[in-house]
């Protein structure tokens, strides 16, 4: 790991770093800028959704949401 220094203060410069969660169903690794849910709550369950599984969560609501209100 190398440090970043500025030239014209000498202070170190402080770099942002990606914060990457764990899909709560596929344990794949994504960060807060690709989407997806970094922390929400099912019941007291604590859950993170990557951007693939929170869009097939959400469709599936959809379609049966969309089946109960054609009754």
């Amino acid at each position: 790991m190398a440090k970043i220094i500025n030239i014209n203060t000498g202070n170190e410069v402080e770099v942002h770093r990606e914060i990457y969660h764990v899909c709560s169903i596929c344990d794949s690794s994504f960060s807060e800028s690709e989407g997806g849910v970094d922390r929400g709550y099912i019941g007291i369950l604590p859950v993170s959704f990557c951007p693939t599984c929170l869009t097939g969560i959400m469709e599936m609501a959809k379609y049966f949401y969309d089946l109960d209100t054609e009754k």
